[in-house]
């Protein structure tokens, strides 16, 4: 029986439907998520350094100090909310999605921070949550300059972003992460764009001052402009925007 071109058109079009139904699924707030298994092979030219990312054991040990097992077992509670990640597969080495809200702000994404400050990280560590569907990263941030915001220079404070290495018996580690963000290194020193997350803050994003030049921590079209800038001219174009975008 021969086909018309309509029908196999409608046919097409059917199936592309239906395999786009399968790869996006909801997470727990409800947005729309792509995610992918990404190999070695295929890796997308994303900022992120893998070496940064954080390590948990897939059977992670509590603290022993009851205010930090309880500061900890918080954390994971609100990333229960949400379920991103799927279980990985044999071959998996990481596991990425992209959330449709991802990046949708200018370079420096002043009204959407609720604080901006220049800081050292001092230390990160990985945890899973406690449904074990999702990994977030902690890191400890020692605040050099406030730009905008409640903080006092001195503080340390505590940063988070979705993403990490889960390492399984045997020795096996897959990554976890978000599409196109990269994670803050340990002794780099960051302008850091956050939200108030309860007692601890969220990075929207960041943009680490190393010595060769200013360099963005997610790969977006927008944060290129900044690339490569002397940490001097940053800051003075950073306080600018604050100064035009923050009533005094």
């Amino acid at each position: 029986m021969q086909i018309s071109k309509s029908t196999y058109f409608v046919f097409v079009v059917v199936v592309a439907v239906m395999v786009l139904s399968v790869t996006v699924f909801k997470g727990g707030n409800g947005s729309a998520r792509l995610q992918q298994s990404v190999r070695v092979t295929d890796r997308g030219s994303y900022q992120d350094r893998r070496d940064r990312y954080p390590v948990v054991e897939a059977e992670e040990t509590e603290p022993n100090d009851p205010v930090k097992k309880a500061k900890l077992n918080k954390q994971k509670q609100r990333y229960d909310k949400d379920a991103p990640f799927s279980t990985p597969g044999p071959n998996d080495e990481e596991l990425a999605f992209l959330p449709e809200w991802q990046f949708n702000f200018p370079a420096f994404p002043i009204v959407k921070s609720d604080v901006i400050v220049i800081g050292e990280v001092l230390n990160a560590e990985a945890h899973r949550s406690n449904n074990k569907m999702s990994i977030f990263s902690n890191f400890e941030v020692r605040v050099e300059e406030v730009l905008k915001g409640n903080l006092n220079v001195g503080n340390v404070i505590n940063v988070q972003r979705i993403g990490g290495f889960v390492k399984y018996p045997g020795g096996r580690k897959v990554l976890f992460r978000l599409s196109g963000n990269g994670m803050p290194g340990v002794g780099a020193r960051y302008a850091l764009f956050l939200n108030v997350l309860d007692e601890d803050y969220a990075i929207l994003t960041a943009y680490e001052l190393a010595t060769g030049g200013v360099v963005p921590l997610d790969n977006s079209t927008q944060f290129e402009v900044y690339k490569g800038d002397n940490e001097v001219s940053f800051i003075a174009s950073l306080r600018e925007a604050i100064s035009q975008a923050v009533p005094q």
